[in-house]
């Protein structure tokens, strides 16, 4: 099953919405990206947990779905520090996989290079 990213992407109308690029796909990798806009931040002005958490996991389901169709059946994220800049990008690596199970890693970076979250997911 090789999907290319603007394959993935036109079945996945949410991540269309937020603007989430993916650049890379393949071999239980992604790499994505997303500008940042006033529409993705929080009352406080820096961006959304969700919109942060919503870039990792659709890494994570790019990652996972690049060589079997796979679902997310758990996932947690850790927020590191706050996001400065206009971009976000995520890289997602498989851990590790077994016959049904993998195992996930995503980290998400501003444009410094700061990290400013570390995503887990296992999939199915």
């Amino acid at each position: 099953m090789s999907t290319s990213p603007s394959e993935f992407l036109e079945k996945d109308s949410f991540a269309r919405l937020l603007g989430i690029e993916i650049s890379e796909m393949g071999q239980g990798q992604a790499q994505s990206r997303m500008n940042i806009t006033e529409n993705h931040l929080n009352g406080h002005g820096s961006v959304h947990g969700a919109v942060i958490f919503s870039l990792a996991d659709v890494t994570f389901a790019a990652a996972c779905n690049t060589e079997v169709s796979a679902i997310g059946v758990q996932t947690d994220i850790r927020y590191l520090a706050k996001p400065e800049g206009k971009v976000l990008l995520a890289q997602a690596t498989q851990l590790s996989a077994s016959r049904k199970l993998a195992n996930y890693q995503v980290d998400v970076s501003d444009e410094a290079g700061t990290l400013v979250a570390r995503f887990s997911g296992t999939a199915y």
